[in-house]
């Protein structure tokens, strides 16, 4: 009988990458969430055999969920003051490795460069792809020489954004050129919001540039794509729940979301990542639907939290078509969907959590 392949699923707060100290409930609830719904698609797949790290924090910060119950194969404890070393032990066990892992300050694009030069199987986006969409100016130029639609976009430092944000003109957004999940991004309806939304942008980001757009009044929304070999086939198009101001806060997803735009918004979807060489597996892509026109937003090169959602909703298994995709370049004819999910980042009793894990 032949070894069992074994996949390495790494997301980043949970195995250990989370600086000591207290945790924040936002980050540590959707970064467990995602970890534990991509480990049950697998383990309900059966085909691989998983292995995981957990920060001995996270535990029971969903209530249930801890290193007995978290559906891997291996759950080794780690303390954040372990991760490097933690990191590279399990990748050398294993054959491939799914990252799960914030763009900003490069952790996605490293931890994936560091799974390349091991030798194992990355089931995701190359480092180099995930370097180019972390970058939101870098994959923003990519985009608009496509002529894609994007919104008016520019750069600033600190110091000189109040001057530039008065020749673009309000509203417009400010957000760091490398966060997630809505960090730092805030909405400024007035030149007088600048020093509040700056100071909080300050907060959330290392870098001395920050990017300026204008405000596209509409729908947030993003797609879900599944990538292989330069071809992608859409999952779904889902609504994100999102509240604007200073700073944005993102709630989550609802997934399918059925708009009059769904076909074009997918369109441009599938036509911004196409722009990106090495994207690959599962790939979401940020927009803004208006009344007659889509904007795209950014490209994360990485599993999102729509995906909790989805994976509801599919009567595919999610885990198996990534994997399929990455090992063997396969994608499906179609991946059918059934019914709606509506998640809450906060809220696992959304998650269809309690089902799994009794079962």
């Amino acid at each position: 009988m032949s070894a069992p392949f074994n996949v390495f699923v790494h997301e980043y707060f949970t195995g250990g990458g989370f600086p000591e100290g207290d945790l924040p409930g936002g980050i540590a609830a959707e970064a467990l969430g995602m970890l534990w719904a991509l480990l049950a698609d697998f383990q309900s797949w059966g085909a691989v055999r998983t292995v995981t790290a957990l920060d001995p924090r996270f535990e029971e910060c969903i209530p249930g969920l801890n290193r007995d119950t978290l559906p891997a194969g291996k759950v080794i404890p780690v303390p954040p003051n372990e991760h490097k070393d933690v990191f590279l032990s399990l990748l050398k066990r294993c054959d491939a490795a799914l990252i799960i892992a914030p763009e900003s300050n490069g952790i996605l694009s490293r931890l994936s460069a560091k799974v390349e030069k091991e030798g194992v199987m990355l089931l995701g986006s190359s480092a180099s792809a995930a370097a180019i969409a972390g970058d939101k100016e870098a994959c923003g130029k990519i985009i608009s020489l496509a002529n894609l639609p994007i919104p008016k976009t520019c750069t600033a430092d600190f110091s000189s954004a109040t001057g530039i944000a008065e020749q673009v003109g309000c509203p417009l957004v400010l957000k760091p050129l490398d966060g997630v999940s809505s960090e730092g991004i805030c909405l400024v309806d007035d030149p007088a919001d600048m020093p509040a939304a700056l100071a909080n942008l300050r907060k959330c980001t290392s870098r001395e540039r920050i990017l300026l757009q204008s405000f596209v009044d509409g729908i947030h929304a993003s797609v879900s794509l599944l990538v292989a070999e330069k071809r992608c086939l859409s999952l779904s198009l889902n609504r994100q729940l999102i509240r604007t101001g200073i700073p944005f806060e993102y709630h989550g997803s609802e997934v399918p979301f059925d708009h009059a735009m769904a076909g074009y918004a997918v369109g441009l979807a599938s036509s911004a990542v196409d722009n990106i060489p090495g994207l690959n597996g599962y790939v979401g892509v940020d927009l803004v639907i208006t009344g007659d026109s889509v904007r795209l937003i950014e490209i994360n090169p990485r599993l999102t939290t729509s995906y909790i959602a989805l994976r509801q909703v599919s009567r595919a298994n999610p885990a198996k078509m990534i994997y399929e995709a990455c090992v063997h370049g396969i994608l499906p004819r179609s991946f059918p969907l059934a019914g709606r999910a509506v998640i809450r980042k906060d809220d696992p009793a959304s998650w269809g959590l309690k089902a799994t894990t009794e079962d």
